[in-house]
């Protein structure tokens, strides 16, 4: 926003030419005839010094930027009379010197305003910065006017216009002030009496409204608008989400919300085979995952997966959410989960757990879960975990300020859970001694901190922090973190690592192609602490880890898919992991 000076205020700048000779270069620059004000160094505006002395179009420029300098310090007679280019005492080497008349540093006598009914004089100027008696400055100004605005955009008035209808200088009792008129057309106060939903094949109506936050009646409110935007987007249902739009049909004023569905019922699965070895017989490996984030277009979700990591190795999956109970910002979801470890164990964990919308980025959770263990016996006949039963409560907050779900380019995701357990062990008896608590606790704490920035057009660095600890009495390996593979650290086997700690980072650049499709590489690196466990003859150990590659995020028609190319500390170019996977929000 560039101001207009009307009135007496004219500008001249009188260029002087000099005898210089042509091939001098100007590698000094000084004002003469004003002191220069604060924070303005005549030299910054010439830089890189060392151009030509006949470059008067350079000099102009330079010029036009110290009196700009002076004009937003108040110093609005400012003019600059003449240049003159000296030689310096270096063959070839010239001074510039620029010849000012400042004049006085105006203050501001009168701030006046027209055209405006809905705000009164004293309730708009109350809130300036510019003020009368203090000097000019134009940044400040410009400030006020988009103040101005926001309170009409924030009132209802979406076409309210202002104008500057002069800057003038004015005498009274022998000295100059400074007058400030402004002009103002508010236009139509627009009340959204209806909204109106177009392109939403699947999801319901009232699933849109719910997330608009916009109730017939309510007055236009820029800022709101730019939020229900926001609020569609984050469901994840949609391809993309146009800018809300302001419509009249007769005597009606409403609003116009255009969405592109997208795919949120997806199906994946993968299938492998590991030939035999050793003499053992070969085995099939894979995974099928079933997700439905828009369930029958009401919102509710839906997942079921299975995956069968190796021969003894499988996880079983389902989960179904519940959004709005009774209409309230309040989620629920309900999961359970088997996996079967090996010939170490088979756990089934059942849970029950709210989610409070607190905010459009902030919420919490109370959740409530049990999970029992059921030892096996392993090659070597004996159990290495017990037989038990956790009851565990679990607090947890997430702070979500991400542009998007899947492919975000700026913003922050935070997400702390702190987990209470009440351990019951019931056996197997080899492993119970007259030591052993039949009764005792865990404690689960989990941090996770995601920044996303997009530093050039379409390169995005995403930077990940994460820990994760238990602790307590009769831990055995069904208490304690998995980790390795697709969603921890990349370039090592899924959940090849046992930890008590463990904290780990992800670094990945990317390389936007799509909304929500993007190349990356990227490095993982972690620390992993497990302290000794009997049951399992394993003392404590503590190492450091990490994988680094390349990968791909593509938007199909299956759905958004995730694979990478991932080495591991010390490997070798054929002992790369391939990890691949669906990227899905439960």
């Amino acid at each position: 926003m560039k101001l207009l000076f009307l009135g007496s205020l004219v500008f001249a700048c009188l260029i002087v030419g000099t005898n210089a000779p042509a091939q001098t270069r100007i590698n000094s620059v000084r004002v003469a005839g004003a002191t220069v004000a604060a924070g303005v160094d005549p030299a910054e505006y010439f830089k890189p010094l060392g151009f030509s002395s006949s470059d008067t179009s350079r000099i102009e420029a330079g010029i036009m930027q110290i009196r700009q300098a002076y004009y937003s310090q108040g110093y609005l007679l400012c003019s600059a009379d003449s240049f003159k280019i000296t030689d310096m005492k270096v063959p070839g080497e010239g001074e510039l010197t620029i010849y000012l008349s400042v004049g006085p540093r105006l203050l501001v006598g009168r701030i006046s305003v027209s055209g405006n009914k809905f705000f009164g004089n004293s309730d708009i100027t109350s809130g300036f910065n510019t003020r009368v008696g203090q000097p000019f400055d134009q940044v400040a100004l410009e400030n006020d006017i988009r103040y101005i605005l926001d309170r009409y955009n924030a009132d209802g008035f979406p076409l309210a216009a202002i104008s500057i209808d002069s800057i003038y200088v004015y005498n009274t009792r022998g000295s100059d002030s400074l007058g400030i008129a402004l002009s103002i057309k508010e236009g139509k106060r627009v009340k959204i009496e209806a909204v109106r939903i177009e392109g939403n094949t699947e999801t319901k109506d009232y699933v849109i409204m719910r997330a608009l936050q916009i109730k017939p009646g309510a007055y236009y409110n820029d800022e709101e608008l730019k939020l229900a935007k926001q609020r569609l987007q984050k469901l994840g249902f949609f391809q993309s989400v146009g800018n809300p739009q302001i419509f009249e049909s007769g005597d009606t004023t409403g609003l116009l919300v255009k969405v592109v569905e997208g795919n949120t019922n997806t199906f994946d699965g993968v299938i492998g085979y590991v030939p035999s070895q050793l003499g053992q017989p070969g085995y099939f490996t894979g995974m099928i995952d079933v997700l439905m984030t828009n369930l029958f277009g009401t919102g509710r979700k839906f997942r079921a997966m299975w995956h069968q990591e190796t021969k003894l190795t499988q996880q079983l999956e389902i989960d179904y959410g519940e959004p709005y109970i009774f209409g309230l910002p309040l989620n629920a979801e309900i999961d359970f989960t088997q996996r079967q470890q090996d010939s170490t164990s088979v756990t089934r964990d059942f849970g029950l757990s709210g989610i409070f919308l607190f905010s459009d980025n902030f919420n919490a959770n109370l959740s409530l879960n049990t999970l029992s263990t059921t030892p096996l016996l392993n090659a070597a006949n004996y159990y290495s975990v017990y037989q038990s039963n956790v009851l565990n409560l679990g607090l947890g907050i997430t702070y979500d300020t991400r542009n998007d779900v899947y492919s975000p380019t700026r913003g922050v995701l935070y997400e702390t859970q702190l987990q209470f357990g009440q351990k019951k062990i019931y056996g197997p008896q080899q492993l119970m001694t007259p030591d052993t608590r039949l009764t005792s606790y865990t404690q689960h704490l989990t941090i996770g901190l995601s920044l996303f920035h997009e530093f050039l057009a379409r390169q995005i660095l995403a930077v990940g922090i994460h820990g994760e600890q238990v602790s307590g009495t009769e831990l055995d390996q069904s208490d304690m973190y998995r980790l390795g593979g697709t969603n921890t650290i990349r370039g090592y086997i899924e959940n090849q690592f046992l930890a008590t700690k463990a904290a780990w980072t992800n670094i990945e650049y990317r390389f936007a192609t799509g909304r929500e499709s993007f190349f990356f590489g990227f490095i993982d690196a972690g620390y992993i602490y497990m302290q000794s466990d009997p049951l399992a003859n394993l003392p404590s150990s503590s190492f450091s880890v990490y994988g680094y590659g390349v990968g791909a995020q593509v938007e199909t028609g299956l759905g958004i898919l995730k694979t990478s190319f991932a080495l591991g500390k010390g490997d070798s170019f054929v002992q790369g992991k391939i990890h691949f996977g669906i990227v899905n929000q439960f």
